[in-house]
């Protein structure tokens, strides 16, 4: 059988130009579970993005700690090290985005490889610096099987210079699992650029 539970994940994200084509990230997040109501995760994720030159490609390397809670309230510290290719497209007012990333997740115990894509096709609304945008990811473990599948739709607006607010719902589902899990999420982030 599949269970359901409507969450909200929000974060806080700074980020800082370090060097020419290269910035640093970091976003502080918590996640509640339980029709919202219970604290899930908490995490730290930094970032380093460098452009490559004359081109929209990013190469990114992260880290991320996370303390996440499990049903019966135990604490569970995680630490997720991961790679990112990325690549961005622009048609008119249309751009694409396609991140590749591999992970590597776990604790002192256990830890998975994941490899991620996530498709993000946004639009900017003539003279408006609304912009919405739909999203498709999927999650694969190195058996070549699928985990996870996300459908987000949402949108991004500036609320004053350098900062920026996202709203977005997204549909997480799990596969190939017993008793898979089925998110309806509502999540909110806010972006500062120094």
């Amino acid at each position: 059988s599949q269970e359901n539970d409507f969450q909200s994940w929000t974060n806080i994200k700074i980020s800082k130009k370090v060097y020419k084509r290269t910035k640093l990230t970091v976003k502080e997040g918590l996640r509640f579970r339980e029709n919202s109501s219970l604290l899930n995760k908490s995490f730290t994720d930094v970032k380093l993005t460098h452009r490559i030159r004359k081109t929209d490609i990013n190469l990114s390397l992260g880290y991320r700690f996370s303390d996440e809670f499990t049903l019966d309230f135990h604490r569970e510290y995680k630490h997720r090290f991961y790679f990112d290719f990325s690549s961005e497209y622009k048609y008119e007012r249309y751009k694409l985005s396609i991140r590749d990333r591999v992970q590597y997740q776990g604790n002192y115990s256990s830890y998975n490889r994941l490899f991620r894509q996530k498709f993000d096709l946004s639009y900017n609304v003539r003279k408006t610096p609304f912009e919405p945008y739909v999203q498709f990811e999927y999650f694969v473990n190195f058996d070549e099987k699928f985990e996870k599948l996300r459908y987000t739709l949402g949108f991004s607006h500036p609320i004053v210079k350098d900062l920026d607010l996202n709203l977005f719902y997204r549909i997480q589902e799990e596969l190939n699992v017993n008793n898979p899990e089925r998110l309806f999420i509502l999540g909110s982030s806010l972006s500062y650029k120094l």
